[in-house]
């Protein structure tokens, strides 16, 4: 019998680019596969780090984001106009957040305001009863030009405690922006003077960010400030992913991945639920400890309070791979102690530069793995790179180019031996 780590690889398999992951480095991944004119296949595994975005594009850290300016290449700004609803303002970006910060960003959420033009104008922050939104605390903390305003902003019973992204999705209908509008004009002309913006809570839309339509219709700017992870940002990503992944013609299939192989010719994805997927190249963009692609796993773990017979690796990727894990450029070594390490000795705010951030996958620049051609690796499950939105959607971008690239020369490859053998090459 033959298994399903053997078996034959139909010759369409060896076209196309398997994607194991759903966040913004697979996409990313498998629109920059797509374009670079591969048949792609994205593998979505469940719900991951990229759903609990809250807006803020990062290239890197946002403390360090100030000396994030240098140019996107081509591949990274072609997946971000195909995701649409992101904006890289000419001028950089700030932006308020729920917890009284105004923080620089590279880009933004489109429904987030860009507060860094509008040093000096007068700001109004609606004062709305909604969890962790406080407006007579929050505009002094941004700062001296923003002011509270009285304005009605919820519309029926429960709004006050219903989840922000179920009242984000309540405004994408047009009769309820056109409501708060009005709402908002009679709560500015009231407190009279001229308001240059206003600042909302994540509430402007689910399907897609409803900022500027709201701005058109009030007659100044309005926008969010960025709340807690797992709001309206992160489902905005999720339908404009959707959007851009059918658009682009990618396959899609729901299974979370236990095993990648080499198999004959191509590569061999095998679920957890037994499904087998055939592909010439393999991208790795499975998330890191949030998204679940990495996992702390020292040797009592199993083992609960017994002594462990040996140490081991603490950390381990969550699939099986022909893969290398390491940080700080270099392969992970063993523990000293069968128990491992403490995670406070590994993990911020204990630990600078903490391993936690900087473990995941040997890669070179262009996402490949050494040693393995075909496995490529994206986003947060690499070694070494910045844990930050925007650099996963590059470091995706990077990977599916690659990879199409990868299946190119296999075709190259391929043809160049049919001509030996006096052969007609096969087409894609």
């Amino acid at each position: 019998m033959i298994s399903a780590l053997d078996g034959p690889v139909a010759a369409s398999a060896e076209r196309r680019v398997l994607v194991v992951g759903c966040g913004v480095a697979a996409t990313a991944a498998a629109l920059a596969a797509s374009r670079a004119g591969a048949a792609v296949m994205m593998l979505d595994g469940g719900t991951g780090a990229s759903t609990l975005s809250t807006g803020a594009v990062d290239l890197l850290p946002w403390e360090d984001a100030d000396r994030a300016r240098s140019g996107l290449p081509a591949d990274t700004r072609g997946a971000l106009q195909a995701l649409g609803g992101y904006v890289l303002d000419e001028g950089g970006t700030r932006i308020v957040t729920s917890a009284g910060i105004v923080r620089p960003a590279y880009g933004r959420d489109a429904a987030l305001l860009n507060v860094g033009p509008l040093s000096g104008q007068r700001i109004a922050v609606v004062r709305c009863r909604r969890p962790g939104w406080d407006a007579d605390a929050l505009a002094p903390a941004w700062g001296p030009s923003f002011e509270a305003l009285d304005a009605v902003v919820l519309r029926h019973g429960g709004e006050d405690v219903l989840p922000d992204a179920d009242l984000a999705a309540r405004h994408d209908e047009s009769g309820r922006l056109d409501w708060l509008a009005h709402r908002l004009r009679e709560a500015m002309s009231a407190a009279g003077g001229r308001w240059a913006a206003v600042v909302v809570p994540p509430l402007l839309g689910a399907q897609r960010a409803r900022a500027h339509d709201l701005s058109d219709r009030v007659g100044a700017r309005c926008g969010e400030a960025a709340g807690l992870p797992g709001g309206a940002p992160g489902l905005r990503f999720e339908n404009a992913r959707d959007r851009a992944l059918a658009a682009s013609g990618v396959a899609y299939a729901r299974a979370r991945v236990r095993s990648v192989h080499r198999c004959l010719t191509a590569w061999r994805v095998i679920g957890e639920q037994g499904q087998s997927f055939d592909g010439g190249a393999v991208v790795l963009a499975t998330g890191g400890f949030i998204g679940g692609g990495l996992e702390f796993a020292p040797a009592e773990a199993s083992l609960a309070t017994a002594l462990p017979a040996s140490a081991r690796r603490a950390i381990r990727l969550t699939l099986d791979a022909s893969v290398a894990l390491g940080a700080y450029g270099r392969p992970l070594e063993v523990s000293r102690s069968l128990f491992g390490p403490s995670p406070e000795a590994i993990a911020r705010p204990f630990a600078r530069d903490a391993l936690m951030d900087r473990a995941g996958i040997l890669a070179n620049e262009d996402g490949s793995v050494p040693g393995s051609p075909g496995l490529f690796a994206a986003g947060d499950v690499v070694a070494d790179a910045p844990r930050a939105w925007l650099a996963a959607l590059a470091s995706g971008a990077r990977a599916g180019t690659a990879a199409a690239r990868c299946l190119g020369r296999s075709l190259v490859t391929e043809s160049a031996q049919s001509s030996l053998d006096g052969e007609p090459a096969s087409r894609p």
